[in-house]
């Protein structure tokens, strides 16, 4: 009886760790459109028809909470354009046509809907223990004033996706319709340096004074 049990528990302890561990497919069925695009069902406006995307699968830290995107974050520890504690897991770099993400080892491709051609479109981590949550992001364009991007849903890990295990499904849209940008980063306000502030100044004194004279 206590060799049985033994060898239960052992098989217990086995089974835990083949599952423990994190699998998330992270893709597309229907595709992608422009910001101002007037539906996401069409066969027009496909965001990479105009633009390049840049494509995040993102970890939303200890908080599980998503912190505001940040244009001007780039080349941080935690990866581009994430604030806070959240985490760039996996980023896809899609040029304006499709083809080759530059997002080795995984080298997937997508055609000009932004729908997948070839690669793993797989996050896996086996040690990945934590629990948590993950979202993405898609860039339209290279990120900077004005330009726009799409922000998904919180998706919560499941940490029993381990070796063998099916894949967590993140889609970013459906197979009814597509997705598209809706968050606008705000537009820069330039500020008059202080030598031009003075040049306007002395403009308007002396057009008041030329007024007063005539």
């Amino acid at each position: 009886m206590k060799k049985a049990l033994l060898t239960l528990i052992a098989l217990l302890v086995a089974t835990s760790f083949a599952t423990a561990g994190i699998s998330v497919l992270w893709t597309t069925v229907w595709g992608a459109y422009t910001h101002d695009a007037p539906n996401v069902t069409g066969y027009d406006n496909n965001l990479l028809g105009s633009y390049g995307a840049i494509w995040q699968l993102i970890y939303a830290g200890a908080d599980n909470a998503i912190n505001p995107a940040d244009w001007e974050q780039v080349g941080g520890s935690n990866g581009d354009f994430v604030t806070g504690d959240d985490v760039v897991w996996g980023q896809r770099n899609i040029p304006q046509g499709g083809g080759p993400a530059n997002d080795a080892p995984y080298n997937t491709s997508w055609d000009d809907w932004m729908l997948p051609d070839s690669g793993s479109r797989i996050y896996d981590d086996a040690t990945w223990t934590t629990d948590g949550f993950v979202y993405q992001r898609v860039f339209e364009d290279l990120p900077g004033p004005g330009t726009w991007y799409y922000e998904s849903e919180l998706l919560e890990l499941d940490t029993t996706k381990g070796e063998g295990a099916p894949s967590q499904e993140f889609y970013l849209d459906s197979d009814a319709a597509g997705f598209q940008p809706y968050i606008q980063f705000e537009e820069q306000v330039v500020i008059p340096e202080p030598a031009t502030m003075s040049l306007l100044g002395l403009g308007a004194l002396a057009l008041a004074l030329r007024r007063r004279r005539a």
